[in-house]
């Protein structure tokens, strides 16, 4: 049953009953899906935004001018604070392009294809070791103990965080994206106080990392390219962004192969389909529920639906690639489907840099782990298993297993 906002009395479609388990929100996609493509609801903040959830939708609207991200655009009806979200503007995720684009050349360069191979050694290395732990330890949690620690790594190896700061660093991404607003605030504020200490460091003495070259690259009259601030949230804004999208599709992704066995022992058998495997976890479970807030910038619709000026727009992905008028029975996990067009790494010049990097980390973790391990098996009951409450990524809490 779909609780209501105790405020404007809209439905909100993503309520406790949504979060109660990784499998509950594929319920609800049912129930989008039978009243449309375009829904008003209220966010647990009582925010109202108009939630759109068909795929053909979604991906036209990734793609039109008239969302904007700024927050100059909003009527008010988004509230939320919770970082990196509700940030007023600014940064790479609540600006468009031309400011956009800037911002993201200086990320986008790491992430280039010729670039993605660099990355393998170390991956295959980060996850070797860890199966040797889970083995040693006759199994453990995919979720603390395996998908967080390769993800965490590599963006920490790639911004040069000291090893020093990783733990503290790791802590505050996983209370942040899943906590009440005070304490979303605090988290920020320690994480970009842990940051800046970092960048002082690095300001006296670069190292060969993306974090040194934003603090030292300056334009033709050399002025700096980035002022402190923007290095600040650049860098905890790709650490969040490359850490936990990524811990939660490793370990979502296991759980959907271990609910699968008739899949997982046909992957045992011809592991070059990993790939395919990913790309349909990527569409029926994705990495997050759903894009960064849009504003309307005019009056507009989208299927019909009016839309008001400075109204809150989320692009529902999740739901989307669940859209049974694109994908035939969209909740069946089949890594034969010939249609796997997810929306998960966002569209237009939002697309997600990391997307690549992303989906190698996912594959490799997922092959090693279910080749290594032919006897692996939950070792909790599936009722007991939970999701971050939090209305952008669907991360795991845990996932005991076996070895």
């Amino acid at each position: 049953m779909v609780s209501r906002c105790p405020v404007h009395g809209l439905e909100k479609l993503m309520d406790a009953d949504y979060f109660a388990s990784p499998y509950a929100a594929n319920e609800r996609y049912a129930v989008m899906h039978e009243r449309g493509t375009v829904h008003q609801t209220c966010l647990d903040d009582h925010g109202r935004v108009w939630l759109v959830t068909g795929h053909a939708e979604v991906y036209t609207a990734l793609r039109d001018k008239r969302l904007a991200r700024p927050r100059e655009y909003s009527n008010g009806d988004f509230t939320s604070q919770r970082f990196p979200e509700g940030t007023p503007t600014g940064t790479i995720v609540t600006l468009d392009p031309p400011d956009h684009t800037r911002l993201k050349k200086m990320i986008n360069f790491t992430f280039l294809p010729r670039n993605l191979e660099t990355f393998r050694p170390r991956i295959q290395e980060l996850v070797a070791g860890r199966l040797d732990a889970l083995e040693a330890a006759g199994g453990g949690d995919l979720v603390e103990d395996y998908g967080a620690i390769l993800p965490i790594t590599i963006v920490c190896d790639v911004l040069g965080i000291p090893d020093e700061y990783r733990t503290d660093l790791k802590r505050m991404a996983d209370l942040g994206f899943g906590s009440d607003d005070e304490t979303n605030a605090q988290l920020r504020a320690d994480m970009l106080q842990m940051l800046d200490e970092i960048r002082r460091r690095k300001t006296a003495e670069p190292t060969e990392d993306l974090f040194s070259y934003w603090i030292h690259t300056k334009d033709a009259d050399g002025t700096p390219v980035l002022n402190v601030e923007q290095v600040l949230v650049l860098a905890a804004l790709t650490m969040l962004g490359g850490y936990d999208t990524t811990a939660g599709m490793i370990s979502r992704g296991a759980l959907a192969l271990l609910d699968d066995p008739e899949t997982l022992e046909r992957l045992r058998r011809q592991p070059e389909l990993f790939d395919a495997a990913v790309e349909e976890m990527l569409r029926k479970n994705p990495s997050v529920h759903h894009a960064f807030r849009r504003f309307a910038t005019e009056d507009m619709e989208i299927d019909g639906t009016r839309i008001g000026k400075g109204d809150t727009v989320l692009l529902h992905v999740a739901a989307a690639g669940n859209d049974p008028r694109r994908f035939a029975d969209p909740q069946v996990f089949d890594i034969d489907r010939a249609d796997k067009t997810h929306l998960v790494f966002g569209g237009g010049p939002h697309f997600c840099a990391g997307a690549e990097l992303a989906r190698m980390e996912v594959t490799i973790a997922l092959r090693e782990l279910f080749l290594r391990f032919p006897d692996i098996a939950l070792a909790a009951p599936r009722e007991s298993l939970k999701l971050r409450a939090y209305p952008f990524i669907p991360a795991l809490l845990s996932l005991p297993v076996t070895v």
